[in-house]
């Protein structure tokens, strides 16, 4: 029989390895072909930052719906797994299920999912953007992961983030809101930053007192729309000012 102690130190193991086996499959699968297809279709840089941009903008939209529709959904296999995450919260066997990736097959698949339909559609349209987008990829989902087990095990946070911590786990007391880990993009924008953190129970381990800085952290979530579109504005300006339609 293993004490408590020591089933902590084999799933920190567990997990630590999971996380960089799914980190070595993110760049396998995303910065890797990345670079092979920007040196084969000679990609300026200028089209390497928009495809990172957009790479970034939908990788927060992907994190979202991954985790709201088929993380919890709980007849699937991904809801099973995940569903382990959240009654294992503050156990000792918790270091073994904070991974959002729960493979790194299940990462490769979801890079290929999407980046099959990606390279196909920007080579069709010619747009050049595909490289960035994939390589963006990594790096959010990468990001992810990290912020993902700092939250959960008491990491260092980077400046900006702590409130990410309160707002995460409230995810865990109240599950039907709150799917962004880390930025709010795209739980603002479907109105799932429910419900309020008055309402919220954190779990033990995270009693922090309310940040008054979450509310600005939230506003700056909010001004990023207006930013984002922005963006976006003045990519359609670049990508199609010249394109002329051939039937």
């Amino acid at each position: 029989m293993r004490y408590p102690a020591e089933i902590r130190t084999l799933a920190l193991a567990l997990g630590r390895a999971k996380k960089r086996n799914n980190a070595i499959a993110a760049v396998l699968s995303g910065v890797f072909p990345g670079l092979i297809l920007g040196v084969c279709f000679s990609i300026g840089w200028q089209r390497w930052l928009i495809g990172l941009a957009i790479g970034l903008l939908w990788g927060n939209a992907f994190e979202y719906a991954y985790h709201r529709w088929l993380l919890h959904w709980p007849q699937s296999s991904f809801g099973k797994g995940h569903l382990l995450h959240h009654r294992t919260l503050g156990s000792p066997e918790e270091p073994e299920h904070v991974t959002f990736g729960d493979s790194p097959l299940r990462v490769t698949a979801l890079f290929w999912s999407n980046g099959i339909p990606l390279v196909i559609v920007d080579r069709w349209l010619g747009l050049g953007v595909s490289p960035g987008i994939m390589t963006a990829w990594t790096f959010y989902l990468i990001a992810v992961e990290e912020i993902h087990w700092r939250i959960h095990l008491g990491g260092w946070l980077p400046p900006g983030l702590n409130a990410a911590r309160e707002y995460h786990l409230a995810h865990h007391d109240i599950s039907d809101g709150r799917f962004n880990v880390f930025f709010p993009l795209f739980d603002y924008l479907f109105g799932n930053i429910r419900p309020p953190m008055n309402e919220i129970v954190l779990p033990p381990a995270a009693q922090l007192p309310f940040n008054p800085g979450m509310a600005s952290w939230l506003a700056a979530a909010r001004g990023t729309i207006l930013y984002l579109w922005l963006v976006v504005l003045a990519i359609d300006y670049q990508l199609f000012r010249g394109f002329k339609y051939k039937p």
